[in-house]
Formats: C-alpha cells, structure tokens, sequence
C-alpha cells in the first residue's frame, strides 16, 4: 500500500479510537443525565434500553472496523478474516437496525425510518463486500499456491 493510504489508515484508526472512548465516556455519564433524557423522550426505560444497546453495538462495530482498517493497513485486504469482519460489522447493523426499530415502537419519527432505511443499506453493503472479499480471498490463495 501507498504511504498515502497508510496516513489515512492510521488517521482512521485514531478517529475509530476517539469514537470508543467517547462512547465508553458516555455509558458512564449516561445514569447522571436521567433529567436530560427526560427532557428529549417521554419513555425513559425504553430509552435506555435504545442507549445503552446501541452504545454497545456501536463499541463492537467500531471495533470490527477497526480490525479491518489495520488488516488494509498491514496490506492485506484479501484475507478471510476480513470476510469474517465484513460479516461482523453486517450483524451489528442489523443489531442496530433491530434497536432503532425497539426505539420507533415507542416514539416513531420519520428520522427512524430514515435511520432503519440506511442501516438496511449498510447491512446489504456489508454482505457484498463480505461475499466479493470471500472470493477474492479464494482467488489470492490458488494463486499462492500454484507459484
């Protein structure tokens, strides 16, 4: 990989680390802020429920992101634990996808369709770099192995 790509793999890679620790931060802050909450959402449990399970999936997909990034990094893109990755990062989504749609039950909006609408998309985008990472991975290794 390019010098070029490697600053911007490593300026991802603090950004993604800057996120995890701001979203750690918030877990803790988040019982303080009960009347702040209050303020914003009628439903105060069922908000909670969406926090702190969209914290938590969040934290797993940055992470996974974050293999990513350094395997791409490293130069090594085409590897079946990207695969691995790819599908991590679509269950997450999905996870998340799931969340927002607990979340609309209770205090629907437009902007949560908008958000469910756009999670699906990413779920789809992430099963076919999943699926085009798998073969190009498949194709690196008959390669490997016939030189």
């Amino acid at each position: 990989m390019k010098t070029g790509g490697k600053k911007i793999a490593g300026i991802l890679n603090v950004i993604l680390l800057i996120c995890m620790a701001v979203i750690a931060a918030l877990f803790v802050a988040l019982p303080f802020m009960t009347d702040y909450v209050l303020y914003y959402f009628i439903y105060l449990v069922p908000s909670m429920i969406f926090f702190y399970s969209a914290g938590a999936i969040a934290l797993w997909f940055l992470w996974e992101l974050r293999r990513l990034i350094l395997s791409v990094k490293a130069g090594n893109p085409f590897v079946r634990r990207n695969v691995v990755s790819l599908k991590r990062l679509s269950l997450a989504l999905g996870l998340l996808m799931a969340d927002f749609i607990f979340i609309f039950c209770f205090v629907p909006s437009i902007s949560k369709l908008l958000c469910i609408a756009v999670l699906l998309l990413g779920i789809l985008c992430a099963q076919v770099l999943a699926h085009l990472i798998e073969r190009a991975a498949e194709y690196r290794e008959e390669i490997d192995l016939t030189v």
